[in-house]
């Protein structure tokens, strides 16, 4: 929560200090009005020809998946995790009632958002942005995150295990984002099936529509009324939709420890892949769009840092930025699942027999690399033909492929640091989604808010050089891969000497 409360009050603060005067807020309101692609990105922003429209469109695009991550994290780490740890069946066995457990997170989320909220449209009004506007923009971004957390508790209840929670949230907030994109790029009705469109329809710096508000607050205490019903009524470690009967039997594979880690790391893969192509898809499809629009208004290429009239490179340089910060998202969360399986019990059970502790991590560094590999190549291959089918015609797929693999270095090293703090300091791990978060925010905003050298030297992306519209170093492959692989072999090292399980 401060983490989060205070990365927005920064970007704030920084693109306040960029467009101080009213001159160099029209010069980007005209670049990025230009066509409804960046609409379908960060999303139609009214009254963005202000200091707080500004900020609004440039904190669009992290602000539809932060906030909706503030309440789904929240919501599921504290119910259906709990359930599977065996925990919450020992909280119950004295006078607590069954469906005060959930209630009990919903009102801690409901809290700690209420608080990012607050948090973030004071920053707004001490960057210069008027009251009224701040604090609307602020109540709008915290009902995105309520309904987020209502849904993550309804779905908690649905499903058994807490990647189940993590992935049916995760899809449907891709399908929002994608009914708000193409809502606003076609300017139809669209956009208001997405809790996404909910908040951009408040119009914090336009017409200001309050009323909007209670269409999230609604929808947030419906989803999270239906989750304390039925957590009164099932039965504890069981879900309402269980799915058939498995197998009587493992096949051999799965009996294996890299068939196994396939078993626990798919649906991550899944969800994030799903997440990676309906990027590349949206983007590829709108290639057109952007394209024309940069022809017809210069500025907009250098407000997206697109220079040495090379279009269509800077798009896919874009682009694939855009996706290298989904694929680190994936590494993080797929090694942070080590982490659940040790804190939960099953680890110290699979090391009891023949398993040694090497071949178990080795397995799943392999599956959790090659699920890496799927995720970037597959996406890379959505956005290649989108964009061809976009532009008319069969762009370089050689060029979009490398430029999707050259980012494969920084990832590892995001992997790497994941990896070190489950060997030495598991209890520490959410250090890893501080890095991730500080890395994202470096690479998407770093550059347009002019941070110092140093400052976007702390992202692994700054260094592999925007493929294919910059030179990518060789050098600079091989230093990150040459620390990629020094940090997992230091992780590798730590975890075969330390205790397990280890709080």
């Amino acid at each position: 929560m401060v983490g989060l409360a205070t990365g927005m009050v920064g970007t704030a603060a920084a693109v306040a200090g960029m467009y101080d005067t009213p001159a160099k807020i029209h010069t980007y309101a005209d670049a990025v009005t230009s066509g409804s692609a960046l609409a379908a990105i960060n999303g139609h922003v009214e009254g963005i020809d202000s200091l707080g429209g500004v900020i609004q469109d440039e904190f669009g695009f992290l602000a539809s998946f932060l906030l909706p991550l503030l309440g789904i994290g929240l919501v599921a780490g504290s119910t259906r995790r709990e359930e599977e740890s065996g925990r919450l069946e020992t909280i119950l066995g004295g006078r607590i009632a069954r469906y005060q457990p959930t209630l009990a997170s919903l009102v801690i989320a409901a809290v700690a958002i209420l608080a990012t909220s607050v948090l973030f449209a004071g920053g707004l009004v001490l960057a210069g942005v008027p009251a009224s506007g701040a604090i609307l923009y602020g109540a709008a971004l915290g009902g995105l995150a309520l309904v987020f957390a209502g849904f993550a508790a309804l779905v908690a209840q649905l499903v058994v295990h807490t990647r189940g929670v993590y992935l049916w949230s995760l899809i449907v907030l891709a399908v929002a984002c994608a009914l708000r994109g193409i809502g606003d790029a076609t300017k139809t009705w669209l956009t208001w099936l997405s809790p996404l469109g909910w908040a951009e329809k408040t119009a914090p710096f336009g017409e200001q529509r309050w009323w909007v508000l209670a269409i999230p607050a609604v929808f947030g205490v419906g989803l999270g009324g239906a989750a304390v019903l039925l957590a009164a009524r099932r039965d504890i470690g069981s879900a309402v939709l269980r799915g058939g009967v498995g197998p009587a039997h493992a096949t051999r594979f799965r009996r294996s420890p890299v068939g196994f880690a396939v078993w626990i790391h798919r649906p991550a893969v899944m969800g994030w892949l799903a997440g990676g192509v309906l990027l590349t898809a949206m983007m590829g499809s709108l290639a057109r769009q952007l394209l024309d629009a940069m022809a017809g208004n210069p500025s907009l290429a250098d407000s997206l840092g697109i220079q040495g009239g090379r279009p269509l490179d800077g798009f896919v340089a874009a682009t694939q930025l855009y996706l290298a910060v989904v694929a680190c998202g994936y590494v993080v969360q797929a090694i942070s699942t080590l982490r659940a399986e040790e804190a939960d019990g099953r680890l110290e059970t699979r090391l009891a027999g023949t398993l040694s502790r090497a071949r178990w991590l080795t397995a799943h560094a392999v599956v959790v690399l090659a699920g890496l590999v799927i995720v970037v190549v597959v996406s890379c291959l959505v956005l290649a033909v989108s964009t061809a089918w976009s532009i008319g015609i069969a762009n370089d797929f050689g060029a979009i492929m490398k430029s999707g693999l050259d980012y494969l270095p920084a990832e590892l090293v995001l992997a790497g640091l994941a990896l070190v703090l489950f060997g030495t300091w598991p209890r520490g791990f959410g250090l890893a989604w501080a890095g991730y978060a500080v890395a994202a925010f470096i690479a998407f905003l770093g550059p347009g808010l002019k941070l110092a050298p140093w400052v976007l030297a702390l992202a692994p992306t700054t260094h592999i050089g925007n493929p294919p519209l910059g030179t990518v170093d060789p050098d600079s492959l091989l230093g990150l891969s040459g620390v990629g692989a020094a940090l997992l072999l230091l992780g590798f090292r730590a975890f075969t000497r330390r205790d397990i399980p280890r709080a």
